[in-house]
């Protein structure tokens, strides 16, 4: 197991580091502002952010990730984009909601991989759905 590579804070800020890459999760089931998924590909550990307004929190005990400032933990004053929003992955399973939706977790609807909206389609992945726009 390869050791975290610390990351200094000026370097995070250009990286937005993110401990979950939400772009490369496939979509098992979404009900418009939540999601549950699948990142295919071995993963060993767990992540967790939570965000309230423009207080985020950051937690990381993954493989092959950057170091947060406090080794696994990160505390943060972001832009508010959101009221709250919660991320979290366990080895390859990740969940999300967040009120309102936004970038990294998209307004969709879908069941056992199959997507309603915003378009319809089979075993596609949140980047490919969040670039839709609703009609």
């Amino acid at each position: 197991m390869a050791a975290p590579v610390p990351v200094s804070r000026p370097r995070q800020l250009r990286m937005q580091v993110d401990s979950i890459d939400e772009s490369q999760v496939y979509v098992w089931n979404a009900c418009f502002c939540c999601y549950d998924g699948c990142v295919p590909g071995c993963h060993i550990g767990c992540a967790e952010q939570k965000t309230i307004l423009c207080l985020e929190c950051d937690c990381c005990c993954k493989t092959k990730t950057p170091a947060l400032r406090c080794i696994c933990c990160d505390l943060r004053c972001v832009d508010v984009s959101v009221c709250c929003k919660q991320q979290d992955q366990n080895c390859c399973c990740v969940s999300a909601w967040a009120i309102p939706p936004d970038h990294s977790v998209p307004f969709m609807l879908s069941y056992c991989f199959v997507q309603c909206i915003p378009k319809l389609g089979v075993l596609q992945r949140v980047a490919e759905l969040r670039s839709m726009r609703l009609p």
